[in-house]
Parts: C-alpha cells; structure tokens; sequence
C-alpha cells in the first residue's frame, strides 16, 4: 500500500466529507475541488446543490505557494517586482475560465455574484469546518493556540464559538506565522459587543493594521501576530440574506447617503440601511445598502456619510418578501464622503 504523503495525511485531519454538508453552504469556508484545487465561499446565498465561489489556489507545475510539500499558484495575489499585490476582481474572474475549461463563461451568474462562479457540489471532495479546523491548528501550532487562547480572553468570546477559515482551515500555517483569519460566531447582541471591543482595541496605534495601503477597522494586532475577523451568523434566522434573488432595475447609478443601521455591518454580504438617500441627485426613501466585496466587512458604521458610483438598483426577492435596494460589488463603487480617522469610532 502507498504511504500518504505529507499533503494527503494533513488535509485528511482537517477536511469533512462533501456528504456532511447537511445545511448548506456557509460564508468564508473553504472547499477541496477532486482536481486539487481551493474554492472560497462568500455569503449565504448559494444554489441548490451547489456554490457560488472563488477559485483560490489551483495545482501548477512550478507554482509559488506551497501548499503541504504540492506547488500551487493563485488567482487572487502576485509578485510584482518582489512586492506581493492584490489582483483586482475582473483579472481574478478572467483566471478562473483560463485555468479551467470546463467552465462557461455565458452561465448566467446573479448580479450580486458577479465575480464568482458556480459548481456542483459533485466536484469536490470536501469542505473544511471553521470550529473542526481551528481545534486542529490548536493541537498543531502551539503559537496558534496561545494567540487564539488570548484573542478568546480580550474579546471575550467562548473558544468553542470560534473558528477560523484561510489557510489555516486546511492546515496551513504560512512562515512568518503572521495573521489568522478568525471566524467568530456570535448573535446579533454577541457581535455587537465584540466589534465595540475590538474598536476600542484599535485606538492604540500598535493594535491597527495598515496592509495594501488600506486601514482595516475591524483587524488588530496581538503581538506580531495580526488577527482578520471574519464574523459569523450563530442564529441562521438572523441572516438577512439567506436566499437572495435579485433584478436589476437600472445599472450605473449614482447616489449618496447616510448609514442609519449598521447591524449587519460586519458580515458578508454587508448590509446597511441608509438614510437622507439621492439617486442622480434628487431625494429619495430610506434604502437597504448591499455590498458583495468581502473586503468591506465592518468598513462601515452608523453615521458615516457614502459616495455611490456605478452602484446598481435591484429589486430583492427575500424568503417572501420584496423590496428595492442599492448594490456594489467592487470596493471602488463606495466611498465616505468624509473618510472616518481610525480612531473615530
């Protein structure tokens, strides 16, 4: 019999059989394609015996990341004069039908999953557990277990309501050992709290992070060790947009706004309601504010004032109910009109 190597034996600690998945796909969970490569999901809204996703890391001969001793490369990051840069959204959707023909890039993909795309749950062999992977990376890494143990102390939040997701999800530990991507699960209430937690945590200028020229609001440092939030839904009757079917009512517009509830400001898809709306310039009712771009998670917070170009006007279809509402899916899309100073909330 064949010895497992390295690859093998350590995805198979950390992988749960695509079988398992009884509930449905997740936000920020990670999934192994039978072709080797790792699929990303953002949101909750996905297609019946399927995902919508990002193809993150794909197998190639030669590829910069080593992923368990296997050469991979990427869609969403490249070295550029020995700098690391992010790739934009539309080069990242163009990568994926280059590295795999068999997807169509006629498929009809909703609006609010623009850069995604779709397979069948039939394509992968698994999917890895945020709370199953990060008691593995405890047991694995001790650094990893003594800053999760800590985050676990000042956010005040249960270590069995946390998870992770990234690469540590599939346990993979990048050297230097510089970030974790912590999933924390939580109600409305529990969140509440802990987002105010970490705001308080960033008024110290050591505990901000700056990365690719952007402050990230929510992110803080432990040390050397940066901690990237990613806040989860522990009562799935609070998710806001669950089974989320759009039309477009008119593309390329422009509008502004204040935030008046930012609720669920900090989960993906973001969603806000924002008050003293304008579209092309004259008044308009409140309106729900939907973000599809995982990078805006908790950039947003009451009060704060936004510039909307190229934004979309939709009609929702939500679990029986309709309504019209605002949409972007690219960071550039949305802007403060006043940007808020990191220490301003």
């Amino acid at each position: 019999m064949m010895k497992a190597d390295q690859f093998d034996r350590i995805i198979g600690e950390y992988v749960v059989p695509i079988a398992e998945l009884t509930d449905g796909a997740g936000d920020a969970f990670y999934f192994l394609r039978k072709n080797g490569s790792f699929v990303f999901t953002q949101g909750y809204a996905h297609p019946a015996g399927g995902i919508y996703c990002k193809i993150i890391y794909f197998p190639e001969r030669g590829g910069w990341v080593n992923i368990h001793g296997r050469e991979y490369n990427t869609t969403i990051k490249r070295v550029v004069n020995g700098a690391l840069e992010l790739v934009p959204h539309d080069e990242q959707l163009r990568r994926h039908y280059e590295i795999d023909p068999t997807l169509d890039p006629k498929e009809k993909i909703p609006c609010w999953a623009e850069y995604h795309v779709r397979l069948p749950l039939s394509d992968f062999i698994g999917y890895f557990d945020h709370r199953k992977s990060l008691r593995r990376a405890m047991v694995m890494y001790p650094q990893v277990a003594e800053a999760v143990n800590r985050a676990s102390e000042i956010l005040e939040v249960p270590i069995g309501q946390l998870g992770c997701t990234g690469s540590l999800s599939y346990g993979r530990l990048e050297e230097p050992a510089d970030d974790i991507d912590l999933c924390i699960y939580g109600t409305l209430a529990e969140n509440k709290k802990v987002i105010e937690r970490i705001y308080r945590l960033t008024r110290e200028p050591a505990r901000r992070v700056v990365e690719f020229s952007k402050f990230w609001p929510m992110r803080f440092y432990h040390g050397p060790l940066m901690i990237c939030p990613f806040f989860e839904y522990l009562d799935p009757d609070e998710i806001p947009l669950k089974e989320l079917e759009t039309e477009i009512l008119r593309e390329n517009v422009k509008a502004t706004g204040r935030v008046k509830d930012d609720t669920h400001g900090i989960y993906m898809p973001v969603v806000l309601t924002l008050e003293r709306v304008t579209i092309g310039g004259e008044p308009h009712a409140d309106l729900p504010l939907i973000i599809y771009d995982g990078s805006l998670r908790g950039e947003f917070a009451k009060g704060d004032s936004v510039i909307l170009n190229r934004a979309r006007l939709v009609r929702v279809r939500e679990r029986g109910k309709t309504f019209t509402a605002l949409m972007v899916t690219l960071s550039p899309q949305i802007s403060k009109d006043v940007p808020a100073r990191p220490d301003a909330r």
